[in-house]
């Protein structure tokens, strides 16, 4: 019985698959079938349709662009505003080959290949060989360095034919400089980074730079690139004291010099001397900035045979020589021209007197020395004026004594000498001077007269500066003020005054004094007309005596009684018989320089005329020491050359 409702229950759990079930099944296929079939067709429609704008779509997400926006260097201007050195546009061509290669068939690859080559001259084979061979890159570089009027071009190209697509453009700068080889020494160069170096550039390189910004990018679907920028911070304009026009007139006095001299160095300096402010520095070693590692620069100094037969490591060290800052870098004995240091601190001690006068016999015996004057017949009694108007070596060596050992050096660093002024120019020398212990009675006497100690040009401009000016030493310097890209004056230098170094009343007689040295003195050459013009002559030797190689100078200034202009010339040995050891080159160029910057400047002639007694010439040929060493006693050397 159990047995029997055990089989009733098995058989009630059994399940049958009616004809109903297997209508409603079936319909429930077909019907899945018939949707499978319909997205099937769908699908297959939007591709023919539009599986292109899709890709594009898709592709858009996938090409998102992130580029910087590099900033613009700072601009450097001379005193005017005019633009010595400036930051111009320039592209990059950049490919997006996943872009170029998208479309149907390569459809966008021969056009943008034809495109690039009519705008931007590449080959377009190579262009295409690049897209291929990099066939999901999304950033190459094909052309650099190319000006807004092809970007232009090439961007009307592309709005003509829609076929033209994965081409952009990467803003740079480059930087450029106005005026060639002018006041290369002074501005400076940069390398790649925006790295000033060098000059104003490297000086101020931090106010010259900016901040980077940034682009953001993406293609839309019709593969157009859509940018959102985040603008850069540019550099700051740094305005330079330099004054273009009187920079290219030292430059042009040089060039014509060179044409007649050879020279190891010539360098010229025009300072405004109540403020330190630089208007002109030039050397004959000047480069072209726009190329400062070309050969053009090089053959400023060399032949073409030395260019030529250069390594690439005397390459090197010849153009770091050019690019070598003569008058703040280099050193040298200053010669005469230092003989108003000596006596304006004389003066200021009480060593001596606006009375003071002196005898020369053509030599004074200092120990076992016979210290030569520049007149070997001697000058015979002498004012003190008298003494400065014929660069007396006998009697600057007995103010030199007079001042004494102690004083003396104690006035050299006060100046300045020895050490560093500050000048807003890399690579500054402090010079060389003699320590106390190795200053001995003949190192007393010629260092009295400019020898024995080294300077820089820099240091004379600034120290002679202050003995015509009242008394006030204005630190040297080439930049006035930095303005940042808001308008807002971030450095200024009018706070130059760095001391006081003699009185109003020594001021005045080294005006006189110095006025007199070109009116009655070694330095009437210098004369400009309509001008009164002061200043001081100076020729002293370099390495060993015997081998008679000078440095001759003269250092200047105008009006003499109230001086707005301070000129500075150094002559590094002159390859010349006749001049080889006396200013008048020197004085001469002064006068040539300043006869075309004054008026220029704002410095106009005085009224009436001024007799400058120019049949009155003295030279100052072997003013530098000229030592010999006898018998006890001071008798001369017989076998002296």
């Amino acid at each position: 019985m159990k047995r029997k409702d055990s089989l009733r229950q098995r058989a009630k759990k059994k399940k049958v698959f009616t004809s109903t079930m297997y209508r409603k099944a079936s319909f429930t296929f077909f019907a899945i079938i018939c949707c499978l079939v319909f997205l099937l067709g769908r699908i297959i429609f939007l591709y023919v349709t539009k599986g292109e704008e899709y890709s594009n779509a898709v592709l858009s997400h996938l090409s998102f662009q992130g580029t910087t926006v590099p900033y613009e260097r700072g601009m450097i201007t001379d005193r005017n505003g005019v633009a010595l050195a400036k930051s111009v546009e320039v592209y990059n061509v950049v490919l997006d080959p996943s872009v170029i290669k998208s479309g149907a068939n390569n459809m966008y690859v021969k056009p943008t290949a034809n495109a690039l080559q009519t705008v931007f001259g590449v080959d377009s084979k190579e262009i295409i060989d690049k897209i291929n061979d990099n066939p999901d890159g999304k950033y190459l570089v094909v052309e650099k360095g190319v000006d807004y009027n092809k970007v232009n071009e090439f961007e009307k190209l592309q709005t003509e034919d829609k076929n033209v697509k994965g081409v952009w453009f990467e803003l740079e700068y480059k930087r450029t400089y106005s005026y060639g080889t002018l006041a290369s020494h002074v501005i400076g160069y940069t390398n790649a980074g925006n790295v000033g170096s060098y000059g104003i550039e490297q000086t101020y390189n931090e106010y010259l730079n900016g901040e980077d910004g940034r682009t953001y990018g993406y293609y839309d679907n019709e593969l157009n690139l859509v940018k959102t920028t985040v603008p850069a911070k540019n550099g700051a304009t740094v305005t330079s004291t330099i004054d273009s026009f009187c920079q290219t007139v030292v430059e042009d006095e040089i060039d014509k010099f060179l044409k007649q001299y050879k020279v190891n160095n010539i360098a010229v300096v025009l300072m405004n001397p109540n403020t330190g402010a630089i208007y002109a520095m030039a050397s004959n070693r000047g480069y072209d900035l726009n190329n400062p590692r070309g050969d053009e620069s090089l053959l400023r100094m060399y032949s073409q045979e030395e260019v030529d037969n250069m390594s690439a490591e005397e390459k090197g060290k010849a153009l770091n020589r050019i690019w070598r800052n003569y008058a703040v870098c280099d050193t040298y004995e200053p010669g005469s021209t230092f003989k108003l240091i000596t006596v304006a601190a004389a003066l200021e001690e009480n060593a001596i007197s606006y009375e003071s006068s002196y005898n020369c016999g053509g030599f004074k015996t200092v120990g076992k020395w016979h210290i030569r004057c520049s007149n070997r017949n001697g000058h015979g009694p002498l004012t003190l004026t008298g003494s400065i108007d014929c660069s007396c070596n006998v009697a600057l060596m007995d103010i030199g004594f007079a001042l004494g050992k102690t004083s003396f050096l104690k006035y050299q660093r006060f100046f300045e000498y020895g050490q560093k002024t500050g000048i807003d120019l890399p690579g500054e020398a402090g010079g060389i001077l003699l320590s106390e212990n190795d200053v001995d009675d003949a190192a007393l006497a010629t260092m009295s007269f400019g020898q024995s100690f080294n300077v820089t040009m820099v240091q004379m401009c600034a120290a002679y500066s202050s003995l015509v000016n009242g008394g006030y030493y204005y630190r040297p310097h080439v930049v006035s003020q930095v303005v940042d890209n808001n308008g807002i004056t971030v450095y200024s230098a009018e706070d130059t005054l760095m001391k006081l170094t003699v009185s109003n009343e020594t001021s005045d007689f080294m005006k006189k004094a110095t006025e007199s040295v070109v009116v009655n003195g070694t330095a009437s050459r210098a004369h400009v007309d309509g001008y009164s013009v002061g200043g001081k002559t100076g020729t002293a030797q370099k390495g060993k005596r015997e081998d008679r190689l000078f440095v001759v100078s003269f250092i200047g200034s105008v009006p003499a009684d109230n001086p707005e202009l301070v000129s500075y010339v150094v002559i590094d040995q002159i390859d010349d018989p006749t001049y080889y050891n006396s200013s008048r080159l020197a004085t001469q160029m002064t006068s040539d320089v300043l006869s075309r910057v004054l008026a220029h400047l704002g410095i106009y002639p005085s009224e009436g005329e001024i007799d400058y007694q120019v049949d009155k010439f003295i030279d100052e040929s072997s003013e530098g020491v000229d030592m010999t060493e006898g018998e006890e006693g001071g008798q001369d050397n017989p076998n002296r050359n």
